[in-house]
């Protein structure tokens, strides 16, 4: 399976980079593999050489955050028979990690996969690793990248509608951040906001520095390789079909009838929708924070993303609240 080409799907967390994923997984012949970085993280630095050995684990990796996010599709590797008794594997497994000990143990039984041969490709999904996205197109031409980005508001909306809910632990004990708050300080001071001006500022203008220290070195690195495909989360939303069908093409695979239901499925879907679900109505996922977002917030996620060369993708970041 390491000898595979590698499909990379990666982006900002909450810039769409599940739904991406699974429309990649969509198609019959990919094994996919969800944020298997969460369980197995990468060695610092990331070299060369460590590189094969380290997508060759995440591809081994069936622990049940890595291998059990459904929605299952049909493939070409699986039988029909494997399929379903790998989802009742997957159901058991998550039912059993929300049992308090002992019992939580079975929760960490590895999913398998039940092939009857060798997956033609392997997507993989990460929500961290962009400077190793880098490094994959650079060092492996055969390998396909997808990078996603989403306008900002949208971003940081999702972030802390999230952050409210208690969705996410503290990246580190004492900050106000979710994710990565020393990255975004560093941006920001290299930008001419120091520490203290940063932690004055209101939660959305220091989540819109989270989405300018992910988003633009990643978008510096990554956009101008041959193997690199960037899509925005907006466009995807506004046109599923025709933009999946050039993401897929791009991964040297066919657009099917299988990626067809699942688009209908996935971005026509009424009524509420959970916070990590992909089953949902797509232009309303995209253009909700409009209304949603107090016009204080707006204004500070454009204070910061406005300074941003990414601003070019949405003209309204120039415009005022």
């Amino acid at each position: 399976m390491p000898d595979a080409p590698i499909v990379l799907i990666v982006g900002a967390p909450r810039s769409g980079t599940t739904w991406l994923a699974k429309i990649v997984d969509s198609h019959p012949d990919v094994l996919y593999r969800h944020e298997p970085d969460e369980t197995l993280p990468g060695p610092e630095p990331l070299t060369v050489e460590a590189l094969p050995a380290l997508l060759a684990r995440w591809t081994a990796d069936r622990s049940g955050r890595t291998a059990g996010k459904r929605p299952f599709f049909p493939k070409s590797f699986q039988s029909g028979w494997a399929r379903a008794l790998r989802g009742l594997i997957a159901a058991s497994v998550r039912a059993a990690s929300r049992l308090p000990p002992p019992l939580a143990a079975w929760g960490r039984i590895p999913i398998p996969d039940l092939l009857r041969g060798p997956p033609p490709r392997v997507a993989i999904k990460s929500v961290r690793w962009a400077m190793g996205a880098a490094l994959l197109a650079r060092t492996q031409p055969a390998s396909r990248i997808v990078f996603i980005l989403r306008h900002p508001c949208g971003q940081v909306a999702s972030v802390m509608r999230g952050n409210r809910m208690r969705r996410f632990d503290l990246k580190t004990e004492g900050t106000d951040m979710p994710f990565d708050e020393a990255a975004a300080v560093a941006f920001a001071a290299a930008h001419g906001v120091n520490d203290r001006a940063f932690q004055a500022l209101p939660d959305a203008a220091k989540y819109a520095w989270s989405w300018r220290a992910f988003n633009e070195p990643a978008y510096a690195a990554l956009a101008a390789l041959p193997n690199v495909h960037v899509v925005l989360y907006e466009a995807l939303c506004t046109e599923p079909v025709a933009l999946s069908r050039r993401i897929l093409t791009f991964a040297g695979l066919n657009f099917g009838h299988q990626t067809q239901d699942f688009l209908a499925r996935s971005t026509m879907h009424q009524g509420r929708a959970g916070y990590y679900a992909i089953f949902r109505d797509a232009i309303a996922a995209a253009e909700g924070w409009r209304t949603a977002m107090p016009p204080e917030e707006r204004e500070a996620v454009r204070s910061v993303a406005a300074g941003s060369p990414l601003a070019r993708f949405w003209p309204d970041l120039a415009m005022s609240a």
